[in-house]
């Protein structure tokens, strides 16, 4: 369990830290506005790190960037469900890409979610 979320956070981190320097290279190349956009896919990226760690042994594990990530994770499979269907119309294929992203999105969230609840407690103090 461990092992598949450890490569979907990977996969998931070299994404949006790509789409992160991207958009940054494009607002140094002059597209204004486009910098600030930059912070979202850097912020999954940065939860995805922080889970990587924590999942390796990197780092102490923080259990709030768990259940942040799998938030997100949901959050963004009903965001791509919204768009798809709107799309689908143009598009009449776009389920066989669709259903895959939204099915490891959701995947990745029970797994991140039970790997938390798998968490050692936090000493108090």
């Amino acid at each position: 369990m461990k092992i598949i979320l450890g490569i979907i956070c990977g996969l998931v981190v070299l994404f949006a830290g790509g789409c992160a320097v991207m958009l940054l290279a494009s607002q140094m190349s002059g597209d204004s506005g486009v910098g600030a956009l930059a912070l979202i896919p850097g912020g999954i990226a940065a939860l995805n790190v922080l889970v990587l760690l924590a999942l390796f042994g990197r780092s102490q594990p923080q259990r709030w960037a768990f259940y942040v990530l799998a938030a997100l994770d949901v959050v963004g499979a009903i965001i791509m469900a919204m768009f798809w269907s709107s799309i689908s119309f143009q598009v009449g294929d776009i389920w066989t890409i669709a259903l895959p992203v939204m099915a490891v999105l959701l995947l990745k969230a029970v797994l991140t979610v039970l790997v938390a609840r798998q968490l050692p407690s936090q000493p108090q103090g």
